[in-house]
């Protein structure tokens, strides 16, 4: 009897056991799914950011090209008013319809050709460009305005830069320019960032010299390629680098693959993104100014 209660005593307990023990497992899995979810949910935020930020820089462009294209109009419909009222003078001045002047005494045969005169001396309008290439000429305009925010960081632009990630495999997570810290502080950031998955390929904006290709405190694995005396480029946060130290790459190499070494500022579980810097004789400018020219 004593055994038979000891065994029910085990049973218990066991189940017991096995009971507390698989709740704690639904809690820590209740726990683990609300922290992802939230997080989930900071990144579809700065995401939904960035494309509302990308959707008002379009609309701006395409209310000033309709701003530009009724300016045209205007300026033609000006322009074919004078053609009219030139060509009408002079359908009336032929000599067929001069039949009907023939009463008109010499002194005001002499004043109408004076008016005549003057109307042919009238400067003629310059030649409009095409609506076409003027919409195109103010959609630049319109990009180099927003590239170069901070136009103390950016100079002559004369060399080529290519985008060092292909542009269906990124998105724009950082911009160049001011951005708070997550304590609250204000930095600048002088670069750009290019969210993409770890291990997408990261390739040469142009031709050069490698001169760093191994870690740095801050940046992780780091690739930073000099061009000429005034050009270098720098990629940052790296998974893996796939160049040395003096070795000469061509545009459009692979050099690495993204990844979060270094600092990085996490918002969701993986912050595997490009750091993408470009310097000008020794200062670090916007990097869009060039990819955007």
């Amino acid at each position: 009897m004593n055994n038979q209660k000891t065994i029910f005593f085990l049973i218990y307990a066991g189940l017991l056991a096995l009971t507390v023990f698989l709740a704690t497992i639904l809690f820590l899995e209740y726990r683990y799914f609300k922290r992802e979810a939230y997080e989930l949910s900071q990144v579809k935020e700065a995401y939904y950011q960035h494309v509302d930020m990308l959707k008002r820089s379009l609309n701006a462009s395409m209310v000033d090209s309709e701003q530009e294209e009724t300016e045209v109009e205007i300026e033609k419909k000006k322009i074919n008013d004078s053609d009219q009222y030139t060509i009408d003078f002079e359908i009336e001045a032929e000599p067929e319809a001069k039949s009907t002047f023939q009463i008109i005494s010499e002194e005001e045969d002499r004043q109408l050709k004076q008016i005549k005169q003057k109307i042919y001396s009238i400067e003629k309008p310059q030649k409009i460009v095409s609506r076409k290439k003027r919409v195109n000429r103010k959609i630049r305009s319109n990009i180099s305005k927003r590239s170069n925010r901070y136009d103390k960081y950016v100079g002559v632009k004369d060399y080529k830069f290519s985008w060092p990630i292909d542009l269906q495999s990124f998105w724009l997570s950082s911009l160049f320019g001011p951005r708070k810290r997550p304590n609250g502080q204000v930095e600048f950031h002088h670069a750009i960032d290019m969210a993409a998955c770890k291990g997408t390929p990261v390739k040469a904006a142009a031709s050069g010299k490698v001169t760093i290709a191994y870690a740095l405190p801050g940046y992780g694995n780091c690739v930073m390629i000099e061009h000429n005396n005034r050009y270098k480029t720098r990629y940052a946060h790296l998974h893996k680098i796939y160049v040395q130290v003096g070795q000469y790459v061509q545009e459009g190499q692979e050099i690495a693959s993204v990844g979060d070494t270094g600092l990085v500022r996490k918002s969701g579980r993986d912050a595997s993104h490009l750091h993408f810097e470009i310097h000008q004789d020794g200062s670090r400018v916007n990097p869009l100014a060039f990819l955007f020219s």
